[in-house]
């Protein structure tokens, strides 16, 4: 393409900005709420597994830990880039996954025959991981940011 030919037209090219903005927004909202869906599937294979001994199946695990990553890669890139996304508390995901161990902690303690199934405890973790590598990089972004406007002053 001859670069003589381009249309750098500043207005052309904000609202090709504007355009790639909310559609990177609108795919993060969807990508929550999907993640909600499979976060509820997975929850209620992991309790049949608790009750019953019925595994989950390590593709629905190893999907969901991927969907995840995913979900908070692409928030944590809006963030670093300045997008303003609709907020969704992604820690209701710690809460989902940390109470309903809590829960499975209690039952096994108070009846004995239940066992917590492993998958169910690696979930939490990796899911506390993810949380706590979005933390720092919400601290450090933050950082960033009150450095570059302290330079300014």
């Amino acid at each position: 393409m001859d670069p003589k030919h381009l249309d750098l037209d500043p207005k052309a090219i904000r609202e090709l900005c504007v355009r790639y903005e909310r559609e990177l927004v609108y795919a993060k909202d969807w990508m929550f709420w999907f993640l909600m869906v499979w976060t509820i599937l997975l929850l209620g294979m992991e309790w049949l597994h608790f009750f019953t001994a019925r595994g989950v199946p390590a593709a629905m695990t190893a999907g969901y830990v991927v969907l995840l990553g995913t979900y908070i890669a692409h928030k944590e890139v809006l963030r670093w880039t300045g997008i303003a996304a609709h907020i969704h508390r992604g820690e209701i995901f710690v809460y989902i996954w940390w109470g309903a161990l809590l829960v499975m902690f209690l039952v096994e303690y108070s009846w004995g025959t239940f066992r917590i199934p492993e998958g169910m405890t690696t979930l939490a973790y990796e899911v506390l991981g993810y949380f706590l590598v979005t933390e720092v990089s919400k601290a450090v972004n933050t950082w960033r940011k009150h450095k570059k406007l302290g330079n300014r002053e």
